[in-house]
């Protein structure tokens, strides 16, 4: 798909954050094009919780990422904005001061691009243990994409973040037992969630690890092993959800000559990189200083900061900030 004419801003990534920010740029008047790699819009949100139950969103108690993703759709649609899907960006090259970007469906011209890719293409940590991972399509997963998959089952979850401690809040109703193995005594997640977990019967193994998973073709049993002593017992389970979170693959960036870091794109305050031309907002983004929060809430605002900043810089005497109520 060719496209010559030339963009305010181009939108890479048509995660939460791509959309929000392909909303907000539409929004400020801005010619927007947005840039998907996959054959649908919503990024993590979709693979990775479509179901579960958002809690941490200003103003709604809750909305699973489903409902999230149809919402900035049905928003993103209201204003301008152009978008294409199963379009992978190859590399990112100047041209008269602007960028193009080259993808294998074409390339595209913009004044500025935002990177909004989420972590990129995901891939989920694994145990490295070839006893466990034998059951890998066949009732070991990595991601949820229907809670009923999983109705009346006995499920064991493995980790002790907020996704593994989510989900097994989620599946108290669902499953007929649910068994929540962190590796150890402490859970890295909200205090609220580890209350619900606790309260709705989970059963919960701590400092344990999973061993291995025992069956013929299906899962029956898991193995835990203690990491204190090494002793070890089996529990009998249906289904093995991993949530061990998953790696920031910045295979395809590292090539785009912007300064990056262990956890992603390094930005500045305003949400721009060392090109003047490229800002970042979301779980991809870095910065400096601080400490780094991989929260919808955080990215939303990052990409808001950048759309204001690009918006200033391509009409400087326009209002640095617009009102919604002052437009509609």
């Amino acid at each position: 798909m060719e496209n010559q004419s030339t963009y305010d801003i181009i939108i890479i990534g048509g995660g939460p954050i791509g959309l929000w920010a392909s909303y907000y740029s539409g929004f400020r008047g801005m010619r927007t094009l947005l840039v998907e790699a996959s054959d649908s819009l919503g990024g993590q949100a979709i693979y990775l919780y479509p179901e579960k139950k958002i809690t941490d969103l200003p103003g709604i108690p809750e909305i699973t990422g489903n409902e999230l993703v149809n919402n900035l759709v049905i928003q993103m649609k209201s204003v301008n904005v152009e978008s294409v899907l199963q379009t992978k960006v190859v590399s990112i090259l100047d041209n008269n001061g602007n960028k193009v970007i080259i993808t294998d469906k074409g390339r595209f011209e913009g004044k500025y691009i935002l990177l909004t890719p989420g972590i990129g293409n995901f891939v989920p940590n694994k145990l490295g243990n070839s006893q466990v991972e034998r059951f890998e399509n066949n009732g070991l997963y990595y991601y949820v994409k229907n809670k009923e998959d999983f109705r009346n089952k006995n499920v064991l979850i493995v980790g002790g973040g907020d996704s593994a401690v989510d989900w097994a809040a989620e599946m108290i109703n669902i499953a007929k037992d649910v068994y929540l193995v962190h590796r150890r005594d402490e859970f890295r997640a909200a205090e609220a969630n580890i209350q619900k977990v606790i309260q709705g019967g989970v059963k919960i193994y701590t400092p344990y690890t999973l061993d291995s998973l025992i069956g013929n073709g299906k899962i029956e049993k898991a193995v835990l092993k203690k990491i204190t002593d090494f002793s070890q017992i089996a529990v009998n389970v249906d289904s093995v959800i991993m949530m061990l979170g998953y790696k920031l693959d910045l295979s395809t960036i590292k090539g785009w000559n912007i300064n990056l870091s262990q956890d992603g794109i390094l930005i500045d305050p305003n949400c721009r990189t060392s090109d003047p031309k490229i800002f970042a907002a979301g779980d991809i983004a870095s910065l400096k200083e601080g400490i780094k929060q991989k929260l919808l809430v955080i990215g939303f605002a990052q990409a808001t900061t950048a759309v204001n900043y690009i918006s200033k810089e391509l009409r400087p005497y326009n209002p640095t900030f617009v009102h919604s109520t002052t437009k509609r």
